[in-house]
């Protein structure tokens, strides 16, 4: 069922010299094309995206999210990927909550509540599946109620330090001596965010060549023609007022330029090269135009001399999305390369209706969605709407058609890029866009590689539902093919096992309908051989800083607010969860319990003191090869060890029916979780730091299951806190055992839309003072359209209601309304 392996291809040719042609059958542009299309095909790329209710959340409130998954190439929702996982990162980069969901036709959604006790930070939404990884931009977290209005997150003040190097980025690649190029930089900070600057670029004798100033996010382009031998410089003014000087990248005496402008129908393509005095005339180069391995345009042409070529690409041969335009010489190298944006086309829109412009606290609201295409003709696609109070502060940040079309396709994170896709499109707007395209590179291959047949190769498998999926290496990180794997998963237990294939890869399939559930793998080593490594996939790494921070002026008036309305709305949760149905008011009580015991390892346990022999397993172990059941024997007073076999005296003996006696196990818990005597009795000691033994007095706190006594062992990395992330790399990988929980399918909540119907008496206070509405299951009928309804809250504003999706052709589109809610008159 691996299908995308077609590629689009149409010779385009519209030229305003005759010296281009289609391209020769001479293999050059074939082997192009080929290697494309098994780019596209081997690594199955795809792209994930999260709409979210809202730009901002204060701790103890909910994350409300639709998922969408489509195929890299096409933007087609109908994936591959059957399982997305959904990770929350908080600043420090550390997963404090994740979410497993099963995709159906690449959509999902689901919901994530935050701790009361989460720090104030920028935390970041990550979503992504085993063929790709995508990282959601940032995602701000205010403090809840209880928390200092006045802590949020600031962007460090310019000019407070030392901003990096103003990168520069000649265009196409190379600054060639005596050729004109327009030369784009990037001036940050420290945290990675653009700044103001302004300064002069000079030659080698202090004459200046060009000016620089700094347009949208710390970008901005000049114009130079090297002059042979030539080095330069740009001198700088920084924020705070002082001078740096930065080197410009040398200038080559031969080779190749491209320039690329545009008008409202073409992008024109200028070629220049210069070549060595007396070089013989080299074979015609190749230029070529492809959006995501669809080949828009492909001609040759002779480029003999310093005299330019251009031609003529029209807009409307191109699929939206980034263009990525490649000069290849005679030998099918690339010499040039530029990126350049095709946009939707004007007559695509997503628009939401509401039936009146202002509502009553509580009254019906309706709106009206409508999905066209660039003909004005309805379409159908998967959408999904929320409406809560608008942030102007957080207008430029991430849409679905930012992410998919621009974001997901350039290295690095784009700051504000919803800027990029304000209406209407200036010339301000289209010329930051051409500056952010000079300065952040195309990041899915490299074409030196792809040429070479340096294929990116898929880390694991393709994942259709629930599995465990991994690789096991020898001590020396090489492959460990032909050898066993056994898999143990507690609730319910199954035990499996397979070999790995020449590879090392294993794949436990079938594990779908699981809640968590705790896993244990074990690859045992050879005699005489070090302990094998199991190996999970990783997921994505974290990147270091959000894309949408913003500087305190520009929102803390904004989140304030914020932080009082969310302090209200979950005093009146609280208040209207109480009021609902009858209460009884009791008199005082007392109530006495033991708190769970906390030992060296800092797990938690149900049991005190009194009810276990501890026995603490010293850090020298860590090269031990001793199992847990070696070293339990003869340790513990009343334990037996017998070969594989553990039972506790007065503990485990009961009698039969003809008056024998005969043992019963106790129960092994490793982490908390059941497990096998025969898994418990092979765990490696070295994971270990403590081992509790009880007797059968632990039955009154585990059932009649622990009749024969209980043996609870705690590894080194099972103390309380975050959840592991189960696709992390070399998770307790030791030993040849690897042991972690498992997520299931997670059952996403409904969101709460209370109906307020005329007849009814009034009911208490409605919590709703963020987000009034959220729906993530939205599908238009034959006319294009879906028709919502929901009621208004208590609160009055103004409030926007925002529609993202993608239609079955793959177009992304996002469309917003504004209404506003007043006060209801008493009657």
């Amino acid at each position: 069922m691996y299908r995308r392996l077609g590629l689009a291809f149409a010779a385009v040719l519209l030229l305003a010299v005759s010296a281009f042609r289609l391209p020769a059958d001479d293999g050059v542009f074939q082997r192009i094309v080929k290697s494309l299309v098994s780019f596209y095909g081997t690594s199955l790329p795809e792209k994930a995206y999260l709409h979210l209710d809202r730009p901002f959340y204060a701790s103890g409130e909910t994350v409300w999210f639709k998922a969408y998954v489509v195929e890299a190439d096409s933007h087609r929702p109908d994936t591959l990927s059957k399982v997305l996982y959904v990770d929350l990162l908080s600043p420090r980069q550390r997963v404090v909550a994740q979410r497993t969901l099963r995709l159906s036709g690449g959509l999902a959604h689901g919901d994530l509540a935050l701790p009361d006790t989460l720090a104030t930070g920028t935390y970041r939404l990550r979503a992504y599946t085993s063929l790709d990884a995508q990282r959601q931009p940032g995602l701000l977290l205010y403090p809840g109620p209880g928390h200092r209005p006045n802590c949020c997150p600031t962007r460090p003040r310019p000019g407070g330090e030392r901003p990096h190097r103003p990168a520069v980025f000649p265009e196409g690649g190379n600054l060639v001596e005596e050729l004109e190029s327009e030369v784009g930089f990037k001036a940050v900070d420290g945290q990675g965010h653009g700044v103001a600057l302004q300064g002069t670029v000079l030659d080698e004798q202090g004459q200046p060549v060009a000016s620089l100033n700094t347009r949208h996010g710390g970008m901005g382009s000049f114009r130079l023609t090297p002059a042979p031998g030539q080095r330069y410089r740009a001198v700088v003014v920084l924020p705070g007022g002082g001078k740096a000087e930065y080197p410009l990248p040398t200038s080559q005496p031969t080779g190749y330029t491209l320039h690329v402008s545009e008008t409202a129908d073409d992008f024109v393509v200028v070629l220049r090269r210069r070549m060595a005095a007396g070089a013989a005339p080299a074979g015609p180069a190749l230029l070529m135009a492809q959006v995501r391995g669809s080949v828009a345009f492909a001609a040759q042409a002779p480029l003999t001399g310093t005299a330019p070529i251009t031609a003529m690409l029209p807009k409307a041969k191109f699929v939206p999305g980034l263009a990525h335009i490649t000069l290849f010489d005679e030998q099918g190298t690339a010499q040039c390369e530029r990126l350049v944006f095709v946009p939707n086309p004007p007559g695509i829109r997503l628009t939401l209706a509401p039936d009146k412009p202002s509502y009553a606290t509580r009254e019906a609201v309706r709106l009206k969605l409508t999905a066209t295409d660039a003909a004005g003709q309805p379409v159908a696609g998967a959408f999904s709407v929320a409406v809560s109070a608008p942030s102007s502060a957080f207008a430029d940040g991430p849409t679905i058609a930012s992410h998919l079309l621009l974001s997901s396709d350039l290295a690095g994170p784009v700051e504000d890029p919803g800027y990029y896709f304000r209406e209407p499109q200036t010339p301000e707007i289209r010329q930051a866009l051409n500056d952010l395209l000079l300065t952040q590179g195309w990041r899915r291959f490299v074409w030196k590689e792809l040429l070479a047949g340096q294929l990116p190769s898929r880390e694991f498998a393709l994942e259709q539902g629930l599995s465990v999926s991994g690789q096991v290496l020898t001590a020396a990180g090489t492959p460990a093919g032909g050898r066993q794997v056994a898999y143990l998963q507690t609730n319910p237990t199954r035990e499996a096992q397979m070999q790995t294939d020449a590879s090392g890869r294993f794949l436990f399939r079938g594990l779908d309908g699981l809640d968590t559930t705790h896993v244990m793998l074990r690859a045992p080593s050879k005699k005489g051989e070090e302990a094998l490594r199991i190996r999970l996939p990783a997921p994505p790494p974290a990147q270091a800083q959000p894309n949408a921070l913003l500087a305190a002026t520009a929102f803390s008036t904004a989140l304030g607010e914020y932080a009082r309305r969310s302090a209200q709305q979950q005093a009146q949760a609280r208040s209207a969860k109480l009021s609902q149905g009858k209460t009884i008011a009791l008199e005082e009580v007392s109530v006495r319990g033991a708190r769970p015991r906390v030992v060296a390892d800092g797990a938690m346990r149900p049991y005190s003191n009194a009810n276990a022999v501890v026995l603490q397993v010293k850090d020298d172990v860590v090269n031990d090869s001793k199992t847990l059941i070696q070293y339990l024997a003869g340790r513990v007073a009343g334990v037996v060890v017998t070969g594989s076999t553990v039972n506790i005296r007065q503990a485990s003996t009961l009698q039969n029916q003809s008056g024998g006696s005969f043992l019963i196990e106790p129960l092994f818990l490793i982490d908390g979780a059941i497990v096998s005597g025969e898994a418990f009795a092979a765990y490696p000691l070295k994971e270990i730091q403590t081992i509790d033994v009880m007797n059968q007095s632990a039955a009154g706190l585990f059932g009649s299951q622990a009749y024969g006594g209980v043996i609870a062992a705690y590894s080194r990395q099972g103390k309380d806190g975050p959840a592991k992330d189960p696709k992390a790399a070399f998770v307790g990988s030791r030993g040849g055992f690897l042991s972690f929980q498992m997520p299931g399918y997670y059952r996403a909540r409904e969101f709460y839309a209370p109906r307020y119907e005329a007849a009814a008496p009034v009911q208490g206070p409605d919590p709703r003072l963020s987000t009034l509405y959220w729906l993530p299951e939205v599908r238009t009928d034959a006319r294009g359209q879906a028709q919502l309804s929901f009621f208004a809250a208590d609160a009055v504003g103004t409030f926007q209601a925002t529609a993202e999706g993608v239609t079955t052709q793959g177009t992304p589109m996002r469309g917003t309304a504004t209404f506003v809610v007043r006060k209801a008159l008493a009657k």
